[in-house]
């Protein structure tokens, strides 16, 4: 694990604090069960990349209308488009490939594991 790539990670969210448990916690479970995956903290995201990225987590600066303000927000790169309440929107980037916005929650039910092992499969080509 690159204790380095997560401490600079975990700095991009310094201004969001709220998020940093639950960041914290995903980046942790992703490493956990998908070992070869790069964290690569960018100036606008933080994207997982294995070797090609397949998600990225951002810091929101505006409030969705009818929606908690997120801490984090985790975007999927899958063939299709999901169907959850954790969606925000789905963009259809290229033909085929949507981008999933997900407000990031603090307690992560299974589906999300299940999502980011089909964004990981979809975009990198790995069980």
């Amino acid at each position: 694990m690159d204790l380095e790539a997560l401490r600079q990670a975990e700095a991009f969210f310094a201004r969001k604090p709220q998020a940093l448990p639950s960041v914290r916690s995903f980046l942790l479970g992703a490493l956990e069960r998908w070992p070869e995956t790069e964290i690569v903290t960018q100036k606008s995201q933080v994207g997982l990349r294995d070797p090609r990225p397949y998600c990225a987590l951002t810091a929101p600066r505006k409030r969705v209308k009818g929606r908690p303000a997120p801490g984090a927000l985790l975007s999927l790169f899958l063939p299709r488009p999901l169907e959850t309440d954790l969606l925000l929107m789905a963009v259809e980037a290229y033909p085929g490939r949507f981008t999933n916005h997900l407000i990031l929650p603090e307690a992560f039910p299974p589906s999300l594991w299940d999502w980011t092992g089909e964004a990981r499969r979809f975009r990198c080509g790995k069980d």
